[in-house]
């Protein structure tokens, strides 16, 4: 009889005892199996990196503010400490406590970032099946993030997130818009051809009908020949209305970034802003809501004389007038102001 020691093999030792049987399959290879499953979807570094961040605590707009403050102040600790290490007298102890405070920063900023890995997935979902896989697209919008945690002002009093999204896009949007293309269009001259689309769009508006190249010249201060070449440049490489999200909402055109006219904070403030009158308006009928948004400008564009009002709508500025009158006197009765935050 053979004796068993706790330390013996029991599997070796049972097929010394036992018949084969090709069809049992022994503990230790089950778990062996579950083991080599797990480690074969960790080789897949997408898997693997959702289920890292998945495990990241976000943070609440408290939190934020906190960090938000703490990164500023040692920035601005940071370069106070820089400029006292030209005179210091003992150069090694600044130069240690310049190090000290890099690091924190560097924590803090990390700190921002992980909590936030989610929002750059989120948001690079919708430009899949583009020209770049998801990772890539991944990693292009964390360095979108990396300059909004750089940016990020605390003190004006917006969530971070709202903040990042328009620089995870732009760094996006951009990475497509380069990768893309093989002749890469500058970024100055993708503004040029914003400007252009946004321009014939606006005519297009204001007219009821398609603009002319000279129109449109005009209205830029651009030249027809020019005109041409931007059109041209822009048909030859990418077409402005390419839908560039998921629920097909949004063109290219939309998203290319003007460093010299565009201020993310002004573009959070703008949406903002667009939901408060939307809800403000919601009462009044389509024809009062159109005057009241081209006599003051409510749609970003300029104000509207009582005359131009009513030419857009071809109706007399006395009626114009009448029912401004009237949109304005509802408004004034509404409860409801404190619910839209008026």
């Amino acid at each position: 009889m053979i004796q068993l020691r706790p330390y013996d093999d029991v599997s070796s030792s049972r097929g010394s005892l036992e018949p084969k049987n090709p069809d049992h399959i022994p503990y230790k290879s089950r778990k062996t199996a579950r083991r080599d499953k797990a480690e074969s979807e960790e080789q897949d570094p997408l898997s693997l990196y959702l289920y890292q961040i998945s495990k990241i605590e976000l943070l609440d707009a408290v939190e934020e503010q906190r960090l938000g403050r703490e990164i500023s102040e040692l920035v601005s600790g940071l370069e106070a400490l820089r400029a006292q290490a030209i005179n210091a007298d003992d150069p090694i102890d600044s130069k240690r406590e310049i190090q000290k405070t890099e690091r924190r920063l560097t924590d803090a900023k990390q700190k921002m970032v992980k909590a936030n890995l989610r929002l750059v997935v989120s948001i690079a979902k919708g430009y899949q099946h583009r020209g770049l896989g998801l990772l890539d697209l991944i990693d292009e919008g964390n360095i979108g993030l990396l300059e909004a945690v750089g940016r990020f002002d605390y003190s004006r009093g917006y969530r971070f997130s709202t903040y990042a999204t328009w620089w995870i896009r732009q760094a996006i949007i951009k990475s497509l818009a380069d990768q893309g293309r093989v002749i890469r269009i500058p970024i100055h001259m993708l503004n040029i051809i914003r400007k252009c689309y946004y321009t014939a769009r606006q005519l297009t508006q204001e007219l009821s009908r398609d603009p002319g190249l000279d129109e449109i010249a005009d209205r830029l201060n651009m030249s027809r020949q020019k005109l041409i070449k931007v059109m041209e440049f822009s048909q030859s490489t990418a077409s402005l209305d390419s839908v560039m999200d998921g629920d097909n909402s949004t063109s290219l055109s939309e998203l290319i970034r003007d460093d010299s006219t565009v201020d993310p904070y002004s573009e959070v403030f703008k949406t903002t802003l667009k939901e408060v009158l939307d809800c403000v308006l919601q009462g009044l009928s389509a024809r009062e809501n159109t005057i009241l948004k081209l006599r003051y400008g409510l749609s970003g564009e300029s104000t509207h004389t009582l005359e131009e009002t009513g030419k857009v709508l071809g109706i007399t500025r006395e009626r114009v007038r009448q029912i401004q009158e009237r949109a304005l006197e509802k408004l004034r009765e509404k409860d409801e102001l404190s619910e839209c935050g008026g």
